[in-house]
């Protein structure tokens, strides 16, 4: 699973359930805080024994991971200029072997306070930042690629992983962000789009990806079974 749990998210409870019942082995979080960490450490004691979490100077840039599998080992991978936040390198012991993940969070479509600038200014910055953090991925691990893009399937860090032999994991279901307003007690959604992926490299097969309608966060949890191709 990944999941941008949103730093500022009304409702905790229901994103906490949302994470219990999809009972992942393993969960990337992304805009994690202390208060997020508090609740997810108390809540996941027992289903998930092995978490880790980085907290981030920006409330949105804090990082996590929740495992039912060993945590070899993991790595904090500092943003290029004008990135906003940091990725996670981690490597977990699975029942097939090491498995390596990058849990990312790149740089919001937003400049200047504006989403209209900023979807026009910010694709070569998110690309810069998976540019960035390539190079720092060990090539002889089955690898995942994985968080919120804060980009659709067509965006440029996509795309890059695209042709260095990655492929993103095809979902079902609604899409995995949504921007909500309440008019005279009714909500709808303004703007929505698939902007949280998992792509994996050639060693790996993903299936049955879904994107669960759950949880209080602009974001929804996206599901996704890896295993080794055969």
């Amino acid at each position: 699973m990944t999941y941008n749990v949103n730093y500022g998210n009304p409702d905790p409870k229901a994103t906490l359930d949302a994470i219990e019942k999809a009972d992942a082995d393993i969960v990337l979080l992304q805009e994690i805080t202390s208060s997020w960490q508090r609740a997810l450490s108390d809540r996941f004691a027992r289903q998930y024994a092995h978490q880790s979490f980085r907290l981030h100077t920006r409330s949105a840039g804090g990082l996590a991971v929740l495992s039912k599998v060993p945590i070899k080992s993991e790595e904090i991978l500092p943003s290029p200029e004008r990135g906003w936040f940091p990725a996670s390198r981690l490597v977990i012991e699975t029942a097939f072997g090491a498995l390596q993940i990058l849990n990312v969070h790149l740089r919001p479509a937003i400049d200047g306070g504006s989403w209209i600038k900023g979807f026009m200014t910010t694709p070569p910055l998110r690309l810069r930042e998976i540019e960035t953090y390539f190079p720092k991925i060990a090539k002889d691990v089955p690898t995942i690629i994985a968080g919120d893009f804060n980009e659709d399937p067509s965006g440029t860090a996509v795309a890059f992983l695209e042709k260095k032999g990655f492929s993103r994991a095809a979902t079902t279901g609604p899409t995995s962000w949504h921007y909500e307003v309440t008019n005279h007690g009714k909500t709808s959604d303004v703007l929505k789009m698939d902007i949280d992926h998992v792509m994996v490299d050639g060693g790996l097969v993903a299936k049955d990806g879904v994107v669960l309608d759950a949880g209080a966060s602009d974001h929804r949890p996206v599901v996704v079974t890896v295993s080794p191709k055969s």
